[in-house]
């Protein structure tokens, strides 16, 4: 049998087979189609995003109040404290004003006496007008004719005229100070208790210290027995 020619074998193969309709399928179209301008339009609303939330997290590191590097290695020393902007002092004894005198820091025996404004009666010729206060002191101003004040260093006597630290009357009297006297010594007192002596605290502050033992009548708690009591342990 002769071997089929070469054209006779390729008319074969350009010949329809019937499976050509077979490759002819209808695909459906996608559902969702992005196209390029609205793929770059989702890439730009990332980027905006990522810098919004950078920019948001940096504010918040701000206001946590860390403190800055530089805050950090700096002087570790403590800053000095400011200068008080006034100090308050007793004056009590023969003045017109008796009671507590605020004064400017650094304020002399003078000052005080400018404030208080001292009887025709008292003797402050004895004082050193020229002395310093600090705040908390106290100053007693005495009749004329009453023992001279204590050299320095030596415990005052009684009714001795001068200068005394904040909780001593600086008179030697016996008594608890209405004036300095702390609302824990308060409540040293017989027929005081904490709550009586925070009143006489808060009065003392409220109309700048007690003139008069004679005004506790005044504070909340206090009657005539009471004060008959309290009048032999306190003074001004």
């Amino acid at each position: 049998m002769a071997a089929p020619k070469i054209s006779e074998r390729l008319r074969e193969f350009t010949q329809p087979t019937g499976e050509e309709e077979l490759l002819a399928v209808d695909y459906p179209r996608p559902r969702l189609r992005i196209s390029p301008w609205q793929a770059c339009a989702v890439a730009v609303i990332l980027v905006v995003g990522v810098v919004a939330w950078l920019g948001i997290n940096a504010r918040s590191d701000e206001s946590s109040g860390m403190p800055e590097p530089a805050a950090i290695s700096g002087d570790s020393g403590t800053a000095p404290s400011a200068e008080p902007s006034e100090i308050i002092v007793s004056v009590i004894g023969e003045v017109a004003e008796p009671g507590l005198q605020t004064l400017e820091p650094g304020a002399r025996v003078a000052d005080a006496l400018d404030a208080a404004q001292p009887l025709p009666g008292a003797d402050t010729i004895a004082l050193n007008h020229a002395q310093r206060f600090s705040d908390g002191q106290q100053l007693h101003i005495l009749p004329s004719g009453a023992a001279p004040p204590p050299a320095p260093g030596e415990p005052a006597p009684a009714d001795g005229n001068g200068i005394s630290e904040s909780g001593n009357s600086g008179s030697g009297a016996s008594g608890v100070s209405l004036n300095n006297a702390t609302a824990e010594e308060l409540t040293e007192l017989k027929g005081v208790g904490e709550v009586t002596a925070q009143a006489i605290v808060a009065y003392r502050e409220e109309h700048g210290g007690f003139q008069d033992i004679e005004e506790l009548l005044e504070v909340t708690g206090i009657g005539p027995a009471k004060l008959a009591q309290l009048k032999d342990q306190v003074q001004l």
